[in-house]
């Protein structure tokens, strides 16, 4: 009976694994007091999209939302999807927030952004228009700061 045969892996070349600063998304993150809420804020930069995370229970995530901009080819007019990935589902307020960020994002950046991943927890005092407004402003902001066109 022949021995059986060890078969691990060998890797020949350990240099073209390392990471180049090219190839890690840019990211901040932050933490911010938004009317009295702790409010965490990342953003990823991605080459295909922007992932967008907000929390206001302690960096956990309640909802992820895919969103997208379409064209229309015929009178050049602008579709804008809003998809929960995970999450309560019929949680308006969610997807009103996640396609103003869209929104905005798209008037700044057109798609060199690309789709945006969302991922959002929202305590129930933080459900308000103010609150809601001061979050996309910072997202903005952000976006500026890491450079969205870059």
């Amino acid at each position: 009976m022949a021995a059986a045969r060890k078969t691990e892996p060998t890797l020949h070349n350990k240099e073209s694994l390392k990471p180049t600063n090219d190839s890690l998304p840019a990211s901040i993150a932050r933490s911010y007091s938004i009317n009295d809420i702790p409010t965490d804020i990342t953003i990823q930069r991605f080459s295909d999209r922007l992932f967008v995370g907000v929390s206001q229970l302690n960096g956990k995530i309640g909802h992820f939302l895919s969103c997208a901009v379409e064209e229309s080819i015929i009178d050049g007019s602008k579709t804008f999807h809003v998809i929960t990935l995970l999450g309560k589902r019929d949680d308006a307020l969610i997807e009103v927030c996640a396609r103003q960020i869209n929104e905005k994002l798209y008037a700044l950046y057109g798609n060199g952004c690309g789709s945006l991943l969302l991922g959002m927890s929202l305590l129930e005092e933080g459900r308000h228009f103010t609150v809601v407004k001061a979050i996309v402003n910072v997202i903005l902001e952000l976006c500026a700061e890491i450079g969205m066109m870059s």
